[in-house]
């Protein structure tokens, strides 16, 4: 997870260098800063809620944490879980399709107690698809 803020860092850090170019140029009209200034605050609002923990709670519900929120959730409403895109890297994004929303966890998909919680939940949701993982 630090690797992905990291990075995100980088790019904002860039992303302020542009801006701060554009104002000392006057030929950048002020719509084009604030698209990119809300890239910026929406990319940054997005992956805040990208969950860096999950964990099963003592009434069998699934808690996925990130740094906005906990979702906890039963198993059962669980559509879909995908792995990352790149199947031959470990690391990347797990999708899980909730009834109303989606949840993103940055993981290692190779994870032991990743693998068992993805385990225990096929097991209280037998109808759930896994794709890529």
């Amino acid at each position: 997870m630090g690797i992905f803020y990291a990075i995100l860092l980088a790019w904002t850090f860039i992303s302020i260098l542009v801006l701060w170019s554009m104002s000392t140029n006057t030929e950048w009209p002020l719509a084009m800063m604030l698209m990119v200034v809300f890239i910026v605050v929406y990319a940054w609002y997005f992956s805040l809620g990208i969950s860096y923990k999950i964990g099963i709670a003592g009434d069998g519900e699934i808690e996925i944490t990130s740094f906005r929120k906990v979702v906890s959730i039963n198993p059962e409403e669980i559509s879909v879980i995908e792995g990352p895109r790149l199947i031959f890297l470990p690391y990347g994004f797990v999708r899980f399709r909730l009834a109303r929303e989606k949840a993103y966890m940055f993981s290692c998909v190779t994870d032991e107690e990743l693998q068992r919680i993805l385990n225990a939940i096929k097991k209280a949701n037998r109808h759930i698809r896994f794709k890529g993982l």
